[in-house]
């Protein structure tokens, strides 16, 4: 999905800090005038991306998402925990054969278990730097 930045800094070669716009009505067009616009977005929204087309601080540009992460970092994220909880409450009733109130306590574990490659992957890929977009042109 294309979306409109601004940019804010060079990173380091061809990469730069951009400030990703939300899409609105009035399409920010109104040059500031509208400081108490209730539509404008509460905070920045920074994002790291590839700067192709030697962009400078200030220039109004087009953004697309880059091919990087895509969904499926995410969709392991939130389906490890899911499966640990799962597989352990099965361990409990079928392998040990205990209660359904007494194999909630492998179900923790298994929940536990499934939470740290979860949370050691999201680290990895906060921590990888790569840029989440590309810039596509300048708009004026």
């Amino acid at each position: 999905m294309v979306q409109n930045a601004i940019v804010k800094k060079i990173v380091r070669e061809g990469v730069a800090e951009v400030s990703l716009l939300r899409q609105m009505e009035c399409g920010l067009h109104c040059d500031g005038a509208c400081a108490g616009c209730s539509a404008k977005p509460p905070q920045e929204i920074l994002a790291l991306a590839s700067n192709g087309i030697g962009a400078v601080p200030g220039d109004f540009v087009e953004v697309e998402p880059s091919g990087g992460h895509g969904i499926s970092p995410s969709v392991a994220v939130f389906l490890l925990p899911c499966v640990g909880l799962g597989l352990g409450y099965v361990l409990g009733t079928n392998v040990l054969h205990l209660g359904e109130l007494a194999a909630l306590l492998p179900a923790a574990v298994g929940l536990a278990a499934g939470f740290l490659p979860a949370v050691l992957m999201d680290r990895a890929i906060t921590r990888s730097h790569a840029p989440e977009f590309a810039i596509l042109k300048r708009l004026g």
